[in-house]
Protein backbone atom coordinates (compact mmCIF):
# COMPACT_ATOMS: atom_id res chain seq x y z
CA UNK A 1 0.00 0.00 0.00
CA UNK A 2 1.70 3.33 -1.35
CA UNK A 3 2.38 6.43 0.68
CA UNK A 4 1.09 4.70 4.15
CA UNK A 5 1.55 7.58 7.40
CA UNK A 6 4.63 6.92 8.75
CA UNK A 7 5.61 4.65 11.75
CA UNK A 8 6.71 7.16 14.19
CA UNK A 9 10.43 5.92 15.11
CA UNK A 10 10.76 8.06 17.83
CA UNK A 11 7.80 7.10 19.71
CA UNK A 12 8.50 3.50 19.72
CA UNK A 13 12.25 4.09 20.89
CA UNK A 14 10.85 6.22 23.76
CA UNK A 15 8.25 3.29 25.00
CA UNK A 16 10.68 0.87 24.63
CA UNK A 17 13.22 3.01 26.53
CA UNK A 18 10.19 3.74 28.85
CA UNK A 19 9.59 -0.24 28.92
CA UNK A 20 13.28 -1.15 30.19
CA UNK A 21 12.86 1.32 33.08
CA UNK A 22 9.33 0.44 34.53
CA UNK A 23 9.63 -3.53 33.83
CA UNK A 24 11.49 -5.46 36.54
CA UNK A 25 11.58 -8.52 34.06
CA UNK A 26 13.72 -6.22 31.15
CA UNK A 27 16.32 -5.25 34.48
CA UNK A 28 16.53 -8.48 36.14
CA UNK A 29 18.48 -11.65 34.72
CA UNK A 30 16.12 -13.67 37.23
CA UNK A 31 12.30 -13.94 35.90
CA UNK A 32 9.85 -13.67 38.97
CA UNK A 33 7.95 -17.04 39.93
CA UNK A 34 5.57 -18.08 37.12
CA UNK A 35 2.70 -17.47 38.91
CA UNK A 36 3.38 -13.48 39.76
CA UNK A 37 4.99 -13.10 36.21
CA UNK A 38 3.57 -10.03 34.50
CA UNK A 39 0.15 -9.79 36.56
CA UNK A 40 -1.90 -10.06 33.45
CA UNK A 41 -3.48 -13.61 33.38
CA UNK A 42 -1.01 -14.56 30.67
CA UNK A 43 -2.06 -18.51 30.09
CA UNK A 44 0.18 -21.19 31.80
CA UNK A 45 2.03 -22.23 28.67
CA UNK A 46 3.12 -19.27 27.68
CA UNK A 47 4.60 -18.36 31.04
CA UNK A 48 6.69 -21.64 31.05
CA UNK A 49 7.88 -20.84 26.59
CA UNK A 50 8.66 -17.57 28.17
CA UNK A 51 10.96 -18.87 31.02
CA UNK A 52 12.31 -21.73 28.93
CA UNK A 53 13.14 -19.18 25.83
CA UNK A 54 15.11 -16.84 28.97
CA UNK A 55 16.82 -20.10 29.77
CA UNK A 56 17.99 -20.56 26.09
CA UNK A 57 18.93 -17.17 26.09
CA UNK A 58 20.94 -17.48 29.31
CA UNK A 59 23.02 -20.48 27.61
CA UNK A 60 20.95 -23.01 30.45
CA UNK A 61 20.73 -24.53 26.83
CA UNK A 62 23.07 -23.88 24.42
CA UNK A 63 22.07 -24.57 20.44
CA UNK A 64 22.54 -28.15 20.33
CA UNK A 65 21.37 -29.05 24.06
CA UNK A 66 18.84 -30.92 24.74
CA UNK A 67 15.56 -29.38 26.46
CA UNK A 68 13.99 -31.29 29.33
CA UNK A 69 11.36 -33.93 28.38
CA UNK A 70 7.80 -33.23 28.78
CA UNK A 71 7.65 -35.41 32.09
CA UNK A 72 10.54 -33.17 33.52
CA UNK A 73 9.16 -30.04 32.40
CA UNK A 74 6.08 -30.70 34.11
CA UNK A 75 7.94 -31.94 37.35
CA UNK A 76 9.94 -28.69 37.27
CA UNK A 77 7.14 -26.19 36.61
CA UNK A 78 4.26 -28.00 38.19
CA UNK A 79 2.32 -28.33 35.47
CA UNK A 80 0.24 -30.93 33.39
CA UNK A 81 1.17 -32.79 30.72
CA UNK A 82 -0.89 -31.07 28.26
CA UNK A 83 0.55 -27.46 29.42
CA UNK A 84 4.34 -28.70 29.05
CA UNK A 85 3.31 -29.98 25.60
CA UNK A 86 2.01 -26.32 24.30
CA UNK A 87 4.99 -24.46 25.68
CA UNK A 88 7.16 -26.55 23.92
CA UNK A 89 4.89 -25.99 20.99
CA UNK A 90 5.51 -22.44 21.09
CA UNK A 91 9.11 -22.83 21.10
CA UNK A 92 8.90 -24.78 18.41
CA UNK A 93 6.64 -22.23 16.13
CA UNK A 94 9.04 -19.74 17.35
CA UNK A 95 12.22 -21.24 16.00
CA UNK A 96 13.92 -22.51 18.53
CA UNK A 97 13.82 -26.20 18.92
CA UNK A 98 12.99 -29.41 16.58
CA UNK A 99 12.34 -32.60 17.93
CA UNK A 100 13.74 -35.48 16.55
CA UNK A 101 12.70 -38.93 17.19
CA UNK A 102 14.84 -40.84 19.39
CA UNK A 103 16.54 -37.86 20.64
CA UNK A 104 14.60 -35.68 21.82
CA UNK A 105 13.91 -32.07 21.69
CA UNK A 106 16.85 -29.92 20.70
CA UNK A 107 18.17 -26.46 20.68
CA UNK A 108 18.42 -25.41 17.57
CA UNK A 109 18.59 -21.30 17.85
CA UNK A 110 18.57 -18.53 20.24
CA UNK A 111 15.99 -15.92 20.49
CA UNK A 112 18.22 -13.10 18.93
CA UNK A 113 18.50 -15.68 15.68
CA UNK A 114 15.31 -17.61 15.60
CA UNK A 115 12.45 -17.10 13.21
CA UNK A 116 9.07 -17.27 13.78
CA UNK A 117 7.04 -20.42 11.60
CA UNK A 118 3.54 -19.61 10.33
CA UNK A 119 1.84 -23.38 9.79
CA UNK A 120 -1.34 -22.89 7.93
CA UNK A 121 -3.77 -25.48 6.37
CA UNK A 122 -7.09 -24.07 7.56
CA UNK A 123 -8.81 -20.70 8.23
CA UNK A 124 -8.51 -21.06 11.28
CA UNK A 125 -4.86 -21.10 11.45
CA UNK A 126 -4.52 -17.91 10.01
CA UNK A 127 -6.94 -16.45 12.45
CA UNK A 128 -5.04 -18.24 15.25
CA UNK A 129 -1.31 -16.70 14.31
CA UNK A 130 -3.53 -13.52 15.37
CA UNK A 131 -3.74 -14.93 18.97
CA UNK A 132 -0.71 -16.86 19.28
CA UNK A 133 1.28 -13.76 18.22
CA UNK A 134 1.95 -10.05 20.15
CA UNK A 135 0.90 -6.80 18.30
CA UNK A 136 2.07 -4.00 20.20
CA UNK A 137 0.20 -0.90 18.31
CA UNK A 138 2.22 2.60 18.61
CA UNK A 139 -0.04 5.02 16.98
CA UNK A 140 -3.81 4.86 16.61
CA UNK A 141 -5.52 7.48 14.81
CA UNK A 142 -8.17 8.54 11.74
CA UNK A 143 -6.94 9.58 8.56
CA UNK A 144 -7.97 10.18 5.12
CA UNK A 145 -6.88 7.82 2.30
CA UNK A 146 -5.01 8.73 -0.94
CA UNK A 147 -5.97 7.62 -3.73
CA UNK A 148 -3.42 4.06 -2.99
CA UNK A 149 -5.05 3.62 -0.06
CA UNK A 150 -8.67 3.92 -1.19
CA UNK A 151 -7.78 1.50 -4.25
CA UNK A 152 -6.87 -1.21 -2.34
CA UNK A 153 -9.70 -0.90 0.31
CA UNK A 154 -12.31 -0.21 -2.25
CA UNK A 155 -13.28 3.31 -0.81
CA UNK A 156 -13.15 6.85 -1.88
CA UNK A 157 -10.06 8.77 -1.72
CA UNK A 158 -10.73 11.75 1.31
CA UNK A 159 -12.39 8.95 3.26
CA UNK A 160 -11.50 8.81 6.68
CA UNK A 161 -10.63 5.14 8.02
CA UNK A 162 -9.05 4.21 11.32
CA UNK A 163 -5.10 3.55 11.28
CA UNK A 164 -3.34 2.12 13.80
CA UNK A 165 0.69 1.02 12.92
CA UNK A 166 3.22 -1.51 15.82
CA UNK A 167 5.26 -4.15 15.79
CA UNK A 168 4.46 -7.61 16.23
CA UNK A 169 6.65 -10.51 17.66
CA UNK A 170 6.28 -14.52 18.20
CA UNK A 171 4.07 -16.32 21.29
CA UNK A 172 4.69 -15.17 24.80
CA UNK A 173 8.09 -12.97 22.95
CA UNK A 174 7.50 -9.45 24.77
CA UNK A 175 11.54 -9.81 25.10
CA UNK A 176 12.40 -11.21 21.35
CA UNK A 177 13.04 -9.04 18.45
CA UNK A 178 9.89 -8.46 16.93
CA UNK A 179 8.97 -10.21 13.67
CA UNK A 180 6.28 -7.82 11.82
CA UNK A 181 5.98 -4.13 11.39
CA UNK A 182 2.32 -4.23 10.89
CA UNK A 183 -0.56 -1.38 9.56
CA UNK A 184 -3.82 -1.69 9.98
CA UNK A 185 -6.52 0.29 8.24
CA UNK A 186 -10.23 -0.46 10.28
CA UNK A 187 -13.54 0.45 8.80
CA UNK A 188 -15.29 3.70 9.79
CA UNK A 189 -18.68 1.56 10.30
CA UNK A 190 -16.65 0.45 13.58
CA UNK A 191 -16.69 3.34 15.49
CA UNK A 192 -14.97 3.76 18.39
CA UNK A 193 -12.71 1.16 18.07
CA UNK A 194 -10.05 3.09 18.26
CA UNK A 195 -10.27 3.80 22.19
CA UNK A 196 -10.26 -0.05 22.57
CA UNK A 197 -6.93 -0.72 19.86
CA UNK A 198 -4.20 -0.09 22.21
CA UNK A 199 -5.68 -2.20 25.45
CA UNK A 200 -6.98 -5.15 24.08
CA UNK A 201 -6.05 -8.07 25.02
CA UNK A 202 -6.84 -10.76 22.36
CA UNK A 203 -6.92 -10.24 18.58
CA UNK A 204 -8.31 -7.53 16.63
CA UNK A 205 -10.60 -9.67 14.94
CA UNK A 206 -12.03 -10.84 17.73
CA UNK A 207 -12.74 -7.34 18.99
CA UNK A 208 -14.56 -6.61 16.17
CA UNK A 209 -16.68 -9.87 16.40
CA UNK A 210 -17.38 -9.16 19.87
CA UNK A 211 -17.44 -5.71 20.17
CA UNK A 212 -19.57 -4.87 17.54
CA UNK A 213 -20.94 -8.31 16.66
CA UNK A 214 -20.04 -8.53 12.97
CA UNK A 215 -18.35 -11.95 12.28
CA UNK A 216 -15.27 -12.10 10.50
CA UNK A 217 -16.48 -15.05 7.05
CA UNK A 218 -14.20 -14.31 4.86
CA UNK A 219 -10.23 -14.11 4.35
CA UNK A 220 -8.27 -12.48 1.41
CA UNK A 221 -4.61 -12.73 1.66
CA UNK A 222 -2.20 -11.43 -0.88
CA UNK A 223 1.91 -12.47 -0.65
CA UNK A 224 4.80 -10.65 -2.15
CA UNK A 225 8.22 -9.97 -1.74
CA UNK A 226 9.67 -6.50 -0.97
CA UNK A 227 13.16 -4.88 0.22
CA UNK A 228 12.91 -3.68 3.47
CA UNK A 229 12.62 0.77 3.41
CA UNK A 230 15.22 2.37 5.71
CA UNK A 231 12.38 3.10 8.15
CA UNK A 232 10.90 -0.52 8.49
CA UNK A 233 14.45 -1.59 8.72
CA UNK A 234 14.94 1.19 11.78
CA UNK A 235 11.83 -0.46 13.34
CA UNK A 236 12.27 -3.51 13.20
CA UNK A 237 16.51 -3.53 14.24
CA UNK A 238 17.36 -5.14 10.56
CA UNK A 239 19.04 -3.90 7.92
CA UNK A 240 17.52 -1.53 5.10
CA UNK A 241 17.50 -2.87 1.87
CA UNK A 242 17.09 -6.53 2.60
CA UNK A 243 14.38 -8.78 1.65
CA UNK A 244 11.27 -9.10 3.35
CA UNK A 245 7.56 -10.94 2.87
CA UNK A 246 4.92 -7.95 3.03
CA UNK A 247 1.36 -10.13 3.39
CA UNK A 248 -1.49 -8.15 3.12
CA UNK A 249 -4.45 -9.41 4.86
CA UNK A 250 -8.27 -8.58 4.08
CA UNK A 251 -10.99 -9.24 6.77
CA UNK A 252 -14.42 -9.59 5.89
CA UNK A 253 -17.83 -9.33 7.53
CA UNK A 254 -21.16 -11.61 6.89
CA UNK A 255 -22.28 -8.79 4.79
CA UNK A 256 -19.80 -8.72 2.49
CA UNK A 257 -18.18 -5.46 3.92
CA UNK A 258 -14.21 -5.15 4.01
CA UNK A 259 -13.69 -4.54 8.06
CA UNK A 260 -9.85 -4.90 8.61
CA UNK A 261 -7.13 -5.02 6.22
CA UNK A 262 -3.45 -5.78 7.60
CA UNK A 263 -0.52 -4.99 5.93
CA UNK A 264 2.14 -6.54 7.29
CA UNK A 265 6.43 -6.51 6.77
CA UNK A 266 8.18 -9.25 7.77
CA UNK A 267 12.50 -9.48 7.32
CA UNK A 268 12.91 -12.32 5.20
CA UNK A 269 15.23 -14.05 8.30
CA UNK A 270 12.65 -13.76 10.74
CA UNK A 271 9.34 -15.38 8.96
CA UNK A 272 8.87 -18.92 7.33
CA UNK A 273 5.38 -19.43 5.70
CA UNK A 274 4.44 -23.38 5.88
CA UNK A 275 1.51 -23.96 3.79
CA UNK A 276 -0.32 -27.97 3.62
CA UNK A 277 -2.75 -28.28 1.64
CA UNK A 278 -4.61 -31.53 1.18
CA UNK A 279 -6.56 -32.72 -2.05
Amino acid sequence: MDASPPLPCDEIASMNATAKETDPAAREPTAPPLEEEGGNGQPRYLQVARELKRGISEGAWPVGARLPTELELCERFDISRFTANAAVRVLAQSGLITRRQRVGTVVIATPDDARYTHDLSTAHDLLQYAEDTELKLMFVSKVPLNKAQARELGAAPGDEWIYAVGLRSGPGGADARPICVTRLFLNPVLKGIEGSLRDRKSAIYSLIERDFKRPIERIEQDLKGVLLDAEDAANLGAEAGAPALRILRRYYGDDGVLLELSDNVHPSDRFTYHMHLRK
